[in-house]
């Protein structure tokens, strides 16, 4: 055979190889085709499935139950801010921990630390759920820092919850609030919560300066002897070290000891064994989420709305000043370094707290969109929101956007017996804020107004 009909019949055979080699491919990706058809088919048949199941579910439950996914643009706390609700989980879980306890509550309300938000919570549990206030003689003011039963409202000297600004005393809270009451506060990081409260509270027209910053730098200056030579703080009030003094710590005792840290540990381990139960603000929502499992909350008791946002922010930025205030702020950052730490040993303790923090957050957007259609300028230069005209005749979104001041005004103003019909009357003609609980609406409206169910009902409507 000759060399060329060899190549020949070689070239014919890897032509019929490589033919073959290419059905084979071919099949092949067929089969890769068909098996991945078959996986997609399978796929949208089991969600049909699931959709159909889920569908029936929904149809055999109630209407806060149903699942929503309408959005809504509403401003929240300044113009602008965009409250995109997406779709809102099934009925929250009222998953209670293992350490839940009906007790009766002392609240230690802490300066520019969010303790209104709590107090306003604890206000609307205590009328959800019929429990009494320990409130002082109408009207209240937010000055009372001791205190005292002269400074109680008639007819009530014993109730299930204290939830009012006062320097802590064990003693006299032990003798008014009913049984074994549960003790919590809430801390901020010292820095933060003196910039606030400088800011808030308006310091800066003691120390007058080109900036906030100078301002502050001005009122360092003034207190370099603080804590080392003095107790005396001018112009300190609700802003130096103020969290250990509404917890009932001793300046004077402090400066006079002979061993100052000793003193101070001494009152931090005290405390520990005192608060059951410490919140930190830097986390508020998870601290909401821990107070409910402690004290049996229903997710609707610790709903609230956003609010009173500051319309200028002023912030401190030189390293030096933060320092500084660090410094003076020495009693309340060890206070706060070791609740910190207390706090996250709590929140390590409780099974799926996190997954119900995303579920809560979820839900209190969807609120907050539901109660509120716009903010306008309000109370010590902030933003106050603007109610729904759903919302304005609703206890819980009218409650949750009353101040605590004029909410416990008004509880007092009911509760009090020593009031006459005449100050309810003044009250009643005061009450010209369409965005806020009045005296008529807190007596006449239910109180258990199903808000959850109707931000479910609203969402499906739309």
């Amino acid at each position: 055979m000759s060399p060329a009909s060899t190549l020949t019949s070689e070239s014919r055979m890897y032509e019929r190889t490589l033919h073959q080699i290419l059905l084979v491919l071919r099949r092949i990706k067929c089969l890769t085709y068909c098996a991945v058809l078959i996986t997609l088919t399978t796929l949208i048949l089991y969600l049909v499935r699931e959709h159909i199941a889920d569908c029936r579910e929904l149809y055999n439950q109630p209407q806060h139950q149903l699942s929503l996914n309408k959005h809504s643009n509403v401003e929240l706390g300044k113009p602008g801010f965009d409250a995109t609700v997406e779709a809102l989980p099934p009925a929250p879980r009222e998953r209670r921990g293992d350490r839940c306890e009906k007790r009766s509550i002392i609240f230690t309300k802490t300066h520019k630390t969010g303790s209104s938000t709590i107090t306003n919570i604890l206000l609307r549990y205590g009328e959800t759920a019929g429990l009494s206030q320990l409130l002082y003689s109408y009207p209240s003011s937010t000055e009372y820092r001791s205190l005292a039963d002269f400074k109680l409202m008639a007819g009530r000297h014993v109730a299930d919850i204290f939830s009012q600004h006062a320097m802590y005393n064990d003693e006299f809270l032990t003798a008014h609030i009913r049984g074994n009451p549960i003790r919590f506060t809430i801390l901020r990081s010292p820095v933060s919560q003196f910039i606030s409260a400088y800011s808030f509270f308006n310091k800066t027209k003691h120390y007058p300066a080109n900036t906030f910053e100078e301002s502050i730098k001005a009122f360092l200056r003034a207190h370099s002897q603080y804590l080392t030579k003095t107790w005396f703080c001018k112009n300190c009030q609700n802003l130096v070290n103020s969290n250990a003094i509404d917890m009932g710590f001793r300046m004077e005792g402090y400066v006079k000891s002979p061993n100052r840290e000793d003193y101070l540990s001494e009152f931090i381990s005290a405390a520990d064994k005192k608060w059951d139960l410490v919140l930190i603000t830097e986390h508020f929502d998870l601290s909401l989420v821990l107070l409910k499992r402690r004290l049996c909350l229903h997710t609707e008791d610790i709903l609230y709305l956003k609010s009173l946002e500051r319309i200028k922010r002023d912030t401190v930025e030189e390293p030096y000043t933060l320092a500084r205030i660090g410094e003076i702020q020495h009693i309340d950052q060890a206070l706060y370094d070791h609740f910190n730490a207390t706090f996250w040993r709590e929140v390590g303790n409780e099974e799926g707290i996190m997954e119900e923090l995303a579920e809560f957050q979820q839900l209190n957007k969807a609120v907050q969109s539901f109660c509120v259609q716009g903010s306008k300028r309000g109370y010590h230069g902030t933003y106050e929101n603007v109610l729904a005209p759903r919302a304005r005749d609703n206890f819980q979104c009218l409650a949750m956007n009353t101040r605590c001041l004029p909410f416990a005004q008004h509880l007092e103003a009911r509760d009090d017996i020593a009031v006459t019909e005449e100050q309810r009357q003044e009250l009643r003609d005061q009450d010209n804020d369409p965005d806020s609980l009045s005296y008529d609406q807190l007596v006449s409206l239910p109180k258990d107004s199903h808000l959850l169910e109707l931000v479910y009902r609203s969402r499906l409507k739309n």
